[in-house]
């Protein structure tokens, strides 16, 4: 048992912990700091994915409080690599780690097999270096530095450099500031400084060289620094590890809302490599080992298929981003393909009460092949049916019509109304929507039957489709109509076209129609909403984590009235005052960000740095830059 452990920085990685422990302990040899923590000498010094957690953890001294599973998530690549791995093989992983069978650890990520190679020496952030110094009196080398792909510095924005000296063995661990791998060099003032001999230009590494070129794009080095932050994110999230086909189907969703798959998830290759290529540029690709080759097998097309292997987690991020996927949303939401949203949807019958109101709950989807986009087919129980291409990319969109395939009995009856009334063609046609030609074209036909079929339908065979559909209902009286068109899709459609107008009349109501037959008292509405509102602010201003912007929009969607707020705001005038007062800009929104994150550092006993306060709080660039001028102005809310 040791007598002493280092107490570990944040972002420190595993094997910098015990290089600094080695130092401390004043044992010339590695293997003997090795059996003093491990109680073998054979544990490797390995950087990315260590294991035998279990055995150091239980040499550590007595009443220590480090625990094998923060050592691993925390102060390893484990988050990284194990993020798009399912649940089994990442427990599987996570074991190895714990134990003693570190040699499987690699083998079971697939990192041996990868076409992305791993770090083959430490790097680091000069700005770190020395902020590290100045906070903790050593500097150490940061976890997010060592993974693959990452040549920037998230934090400081600055290239990294690289180490140019390797372990003189297996079992050797090395310090950010050993002695043995420092010269002096004299500064401008004549004193000695010592300094890194790693500590060369990142252009004298290849691949770092030529992502500094490429980064002088300044939309490029953009999506760069995207990803790395996302990097960053997933080393230090808990996202839950999902089966293997849960991300194929997230993509393939995002696809088909792009245009480049069709409804039925078939991928059009070419156009989604090209595409992708377009974004990045072949030789930003290169650098990431991750060029497309045109071959059919390649890495991009194998990612949006049915497969069962696993891919590196850069090029899922890679994928990720040229898709606009967040994290949040991959991890968090099911990857399901709604180019028309969820029921229920809008009846847009200006004939109807409910006109205008969530109240469709029938709508079918098709794939057009000239236009290659999604159509759908809304049915309102009140015989109205429209349709429109997708997919909906806004909220205006949901009240387009592309096509009304028919208007159904209420219109037609509502048209025999207008015409008793003697209103002309044209104001009739501006209260229905529609043109005069098709006013014209109805006004001709009799009312009770607008859409008259081509050969009268016995009598006989309708009274027996009537009575099978009533027996229907009254066996199921709690289905829904579209429960029970599904139990008898035959019947239902023959009903549909030949006695609509009965069929509708003898099915039962949408549970979820909303009448307006009665006059809204506005003033009680208002009460009713603004109360709701209130809460839903108190909860967001009151949660423990990480803030949200207060937007009516986030408030409306959270208590189930967007719409409402949207559509009738001005009818509640109360809760349009409140709303208004309490709403964020940007600006506001961002203040309670630096405010709240404020607390978190002090509240973990961390010194209040300013870099340390916007990346807890998640404003960089120009947002970060706008809000230091009056860093020290802030008091902290207690």
């Amino acid at each position: 048992m040791v007598a002493f452990f280092p107490t570990p920085f944040v972002d420190e990685v595993f094997y910098s912990i015990l290089a600094r422990h080695h130092a401390a302990s004043g044992n010339i040899s590695p293997k003997a700091t090795i059996m003093d923590l491990y109680g073998i000498t054979t544990v490797t010094a390995v950087v990315d994915l260590p294991a035998h957690f279990d055995a150091l953890v239980s040499n550590l001294p007595v009443n220590h409080r480090y625990k094998t599973d923060v050592l691993i998530k925390a102060h390893t690549l484990f988050p990284f690599y194990s993020a798009f791995l399912p649940p089994q093989r990442a427990n599987l992983v996570f074991e190895s780690m714990k134990g003693d069978i570190g040699h499987s650890v690699h083998g079971r990520l697939g990192i041996m097999a990868s076409s992305i190679s791993t770090n083959k020496t430490l790097k680091y952030c000069r700005e770190c270096f020395d902020a590290d110094k100045i906070r903790w009196g050593e500097p150490h080398w940061h976890r997010v530095h060592q993974v693959p792909g990452v040549y920037i510095c998230p934090i400081h924005r600055i290239p990294l450099y690289r180490s140019r000296l390797l372990p003189m063995n297996r079992h050797e661990f090395m310090t950010a500031t050993r002695e043995d791998y420092q010269q002096e060099t004299q500064d401008t003032n004549g004193d000695k400084e010592g300094v890194f001999v790693e500590d060369v230009p990142s252009a004298w590494d290849d691949a770092i060289s030529k992502i500094t070129i490429l980064l002088e794009d300044d939309e490029l080095s953009t999506k760069y620094r995207m990803l790395v932050d996302n990097v960053d994110k997933l080393l230090n999230s808990s996202y839950a590890n999902r089966p293997m086909e849960w991300f194929a189907n997230h993509y393939v969703a995002r696809l088909k809302e792009i245009g480049l798959a069709n409804v039925h998830g078939h991928v059009r290759q070419v156009e989604f490599r090209r595409e992708f290529l377009s974004y990045y540029g072949e030789p930003f690709l290169e650098v990431m080992q991750s060029s497309v080759s045109e071959r059919d097998d390649n890495w991009l097309n194998a990612m949006v298929r049915k497969h069962r292997k696993t891919f590196h987690p850069i090029r899922h991020l890679l994928l990720m981003q040229f898709l606009g996927i967040s994290l949040d949303d991959m991890f968090v939401n099911d990857p399901q393909y709604q180019p028309f949203g969820t029921s229920p949807w809008l009846c847009l019958n200006p004939a109807a009460d409910h006109y205008l109101q969530p109240v469709v709950e029938d709508m079918s989807i098709r794939y057009d092949s000239k236009v290659k986009r999604a159509i759908g087919t809304f049915l309102c129980s009140c015989g109205f049916v429209y349709a429109r291409k997708g997919p909906d990319t806004s909220i205006d969109d949901k009240y387009r019509i592309g096509r009304i395939k028919a208007f159904g009995s209420v219109w037609e009856q509502k048209l025999g109304e207008f015409l008793k009334e003697d209103l002309s063609l044209r104001e009739i046609a501006r209260r229905l929507h529609v043109d005069v030609n098709t006013v014209k074209k109805y006004a001709d036909l009799p009312q009770q039957d607008c859409k008259a079929t081509s050969s009268p339908v016995p009598d006989d065979l309708r009274k027996r489709q009537r009575h099978a559909w009533s027996e229907l209902v009254r066996l199921n009286e709690q289905k829904s109509r579209t429960e029970l068109r599904h139990m008898n899709k035959a019947l239902y459609t023959w009903l549909y076209r030949n006695d609509k107008s009965w069929l509708i009349a003898h099915s039962p109501k949408p549970k979820r129609v909303i009448t307006t037959n009665l006059r809204v008292d506005w003033g009680k509405r208002d009460e009713e909403i603004l109360a709701l509102v209130g809460t839903e602010v108190t909860r967001i201003l009151t949660s423990d984590g990480k803030p949200e912007r207060i937007s009516i929009s986030r408030i409306g969607k959270r208590i189930g009235y967007l719409s409402l707020l949207e559509k009738h705001l001005k009818k509640m005038p109360k809760t349009k005052s409140y709303l208004e007062s309490v709403k964020e800009n940007v600006e506001d929104f961002q203040m309670r960000q630096i405010r709240w994150a404020m607390q978190e550092i002090e509240r973990e006993g961390q010194d209040l740095q300013w870099w340390r306060i916007v990346r807890k709080a998640g404003i960089r660039g120009e947002a970060a830059d706008r809000h230091r001028d009056i860093f020290e102005t802030i008091e902290i809310s207690t």
